[in-house]
């Protein structure tokens, strides 16, 4: 259960024999008000059904509508289902039954000395020891089975062995945990400690180990009891836990770091470019600066755009315990204050970062750009650079917007920096004339205190110095992509589909119930361009909502080898290979551009379409687990930034309803929290799901996307990560009251989903 708290103490742990503290740390009573629930789901067997009926899967909100159940109680069931190996996520939000599609949910079991994944129908396949994504006897995972026979692994669904936390709860049939990672379900408790009865009170975060039956069925061994920490170590540990993220990098890996020279001498195909003016632009906190630029005459007209990456492949080859190792992360995790990095940091802050003054090996693009600034070539090399100067990103935004102060930097590289910077805004205007979408999304960051606790929120902003390398990654991306393509290899992709119809008209629905044209939605790629820039005419509270809905109508990019585009980006040929220091994929992107150059040591680099695929997924995978990391520390912070503020009134925006209330965006900080229907005293609402709003039976008041109104702190759950907000007075904090015409309106669509 839940523990909310409802003032600004700071809880407290009591002693053996002692009540606990009735601040608030406490747990609600019959007369508090209990967390927010979803409405109640579909069985397991009634998704099942619907899935296997179709042979695309389905998405969390399609499935919700045809069985007219809740979409927010069918997405965690179907998670549930996932990490029990009955139901494959084949991309961030579709799913798709076991055995469909050519993927399979396995659990791993040794026969022999060999491992196999052993599918739901019982058939053994054999492993390939080097794609078990750190996989082991007892897990349970996704699979794909290769062309030779052998299944590779392209998702860990639930690790036998593994920590996980929560509460126990003393049921009828024995004690069960209850995970607080909502998606893993209750679980039964296995064993216990021998002291574990005397220690436990009721309500402490206990920390187990999963065990996993050949049937793929969960219990857990208690081990500990979680002692208090501060808000540092206990969101760290927290979010480390539930995502199974990496910790200390293996001992082999080490001994291999610690193994490589620290010299850099040209030999082979490598270009000596020490002598140009390479640049890099970073965070000033930077320690990891993977790419740099440099910028020259292009002799017919025009520039030659010099990208210049890390060689990452020059010192993790493929299949080392470092690659090993750097497959398994697949990305470096951003935790506000601290980073889980992919590689050790010998590596990523050392050998391959290009820091100044230093030499450093790397891969470089040279992008020839005519006098329009079109790509008309691009050449790919080894090379030796020796990065002259280092700006932070406020340091070389002063240069663009001349306040910089005069004799800082020598002359030519001020100059260099302003022409690359010129280059950057004719490629993004080029970019907009291709009918690219500017999905912005606003991003918060906090500072915290020494002990981790949250202390201010600040929004992050992009500027023409973030925008300038934005466009030149962009561009060496897609000229990489480009050039595998025309030299007849495939490759590891970045794609991003086509919005759906259906999340369209979602869309298109908001802007009409705010006033706003919504016909150009439907128009192709260049209707909704124009559509996303009247937006930017609108207050700030309604551009957000409405940013946010039009970014929900289209799915997450993902890694693959089929080549659809980038649809966002306007690009027909897109790959990640500018970050290979903190991206697995630009990693693969690099050997696979040594294979296509015949360079020695990368002749028997992985070529094969199935393989390469299997590691798209396995990156793709690991990308959503880092994502899921980041947003639910975010969620931790949020609570405990609100947890001082209980009781405050706070401006607000709606951004989307349920049946179980509204979803309010708090406009100070950028953080959400859940309204839920028990707060509203003015009236009875019903959720509209054509207008996506809550509908007042008697009032016809329309709480909707981009509703303004104002909120209240009530409560906050520190260990979920929810904020639930209450009403001041009706007369304050709702709007208007809805026309007439509106009400009998929404009467009358209410009627004919009565009748059917």
């Amino acid at each position: 259960m839940a523990k909310y708290h409802r003032g600004k103490d700071k809880p407290s742990k009591a002693g053996k024999g002692q009540q606990r503290s009735e601040g608030v740390s406490r747990r609600f009573e019959r007369n508090t008000r209990p967390a927010p629930r979803l409405a109640e789901g579909p069985s397991n067997e009634a998704l099942l059904k619907a899935l296997q009926a179709s042979e695309a899967g389905g998405t969390a909100s399609q499935l919700a509508n045809e069985l007219g159940a809740d979409a927010r109680s069918v997405s965690i069931t179907l998670k549930r289902l996932v990490e029990q190996g009955q139901v494959l996520e084949i991309r961030p939000g579709r799913y798709r039954t076991s055995g469909s599609g050519g993927e399979h949910a396995a659990i791993l079991v040794e026969d022999d000395g060999a491992l196999f994944a052993k599918t739901n129908d019982g058939v053994l396949v054999p492993l390939h020891p080097k794609y078990r994504l750190g996989s082991k006897t007892g897990d349970v995972v996704q699979v794909m089975i290769a062309s030779d026979g052998q299944a590779l692994v392209t998702r860990v669904l639930r690790r036998g062995g593994r920590a996980v936390v929560g509460t126990v709860f003393f049921a009828p049939g024995g004690p069960r945990l209850i995970p607080d990672n909502r998606r893993e379900g209750q679980m039964p408790v296995l064993t216990t400690y021998p002291k574990f009865h005397d220690e436990y009170s009721a309500g402490d975060r206990v920390v187990g180990s999963i065990e996993v039956d050949p049937q793929g069925q969960a219990g857990v061994h208690i081990e500990r009891i979680l002692p208090e920490e501060t808000p540092e170590v206990a969101d760290f540990r927290h979010v480390c836990l539930i995502h199974d993220l990496p910790g200390e990098f293996p001992k082999d890996v080490e001994r291999a770091v610690a193994g490589i020279g620290d010299s850099f001498p040209l030999h082979g195909a490598r270009e000596d470019i020490r002598d140009k003016q390479v640049f890099t632009i970073d965070p000033a906190t930077a320690k990891d600066f993977d790419d740099a630029l440099s910028l020259e005459p292009r002799p017919e007209g025009g520039w030659i755009l010099g990208v210049h990456i890390a060689d990452v492949s020059h010192f993790v080859r493929q299949f080392s315990p470092i690659d090993g190792e750097a497959a398994v992360r697949g990305t470096s995790v951003y935790l506000i204050n601290r980073v889980i990095p992919m590689l050790p940091e010998r590596l990523s802050n050392g050998l391959c970062s290009l820091v100044p003054g230093q030499d450093r090996y790397c891969l470089t693009a040279w992008l020839e750009l005519d006098r329009n600034c079109k790509l008309v070539g691009t050449r790919l090399a080894e090379t030796l650079i020796h990065s002259k100067h280092r700006f932070s990103y406020e340091e070389a935004l002063a240069v663009l917007e001349g306040q910089d102060e005069p004799g800082k930097w020598p002359a030519d590289i001020r100059e260099t920096l302003l022409r690359v910077s010129g280059v950057a805004q004719r490629l993004r205007a080029e970019r907009v004339r291709s009918g690219a979408l500017n999905l912005f999304s606003v991003e918060h960051r906090f500072q915290l205190d020494v002990e981790g606790e949250p202390i201010e929120v600040s929004r992050e902003g992009s500027d023409i110095s973030h925008q300038l390398i934005e466009e030149c990654m962009l561009l060496a991306n897609r000229g990489v992509a480009a050039w595998l393509k025309q030299k007849g290899y495939d490759c590891v992709y970045r794609v991003h589909a086509e919005p759906s119809a259906e999340k369209l008209t979602l869309f298109a629905t908001a802007l009409e119930n705010l006033g706003l044209d919504s016909k150009r939605v439907q128009a192709g790629r260049y209707g909704l361009q124009g559509c996303l820039r009247d937006l930017e005419s609108q207050p700030p509270a309604t551009r957000l909502v409405l940013n946010f809905l039009c970014l929900r109508a289209f799915s997450k990019a993902i890694y693959q080898v089929d080549n659809i585009g980038h649809h966002a980006l306007a690009f027909d040929d897109y790959c990640h290979f500018t970050s290979p220091i903190r991206r697995y994929p630009d990693l693969l992107v690099h050997r696979l551009v040594k294979h296509a150059l015949g360079l020695n040591g990368y002749k028997q680099v992985e070529i094969r379409r199935d393989y390469l695929e299997a590691m798209a997924k396995q990156s793709t995978w690991l990308e959503q687990r880092a994502e899921n990391s980041e947003r639910d520390l975010f969620a931790r912070k949020a609570a405990r930034y609100f947890s001082k503020r209980i009781g405050e009134e706070v401006a607000g925006v709606v951004t989307g309803a349920s049946g179980g209330g509204a979803f309010v965006q708090m406009l100070e900080t950028g953080i959400d929290g859940f309204l839920p229907m028990r707060a509203f005293e003015d009236d009875r609402y019903d959720y509209d799901d054509q207008r996506m709003s809550l509908v007042g039976r008697n009032s016809g008041r329309i709480l909707g996307p981009g509703t303004e109104l104002t909120v209240r702190i009530d409560a906050v759950d520190i260990e979920r990560g929810d904020i639930v907000l209450g009403l001041p007075a009706p007369e304050i904090a709702l709007p208007p009251p809805t026309p007439e015409r509106f009400r009998q309106r929404t009467e009358e669509r209410r009627w004919k989903k009565r009748r059917g």
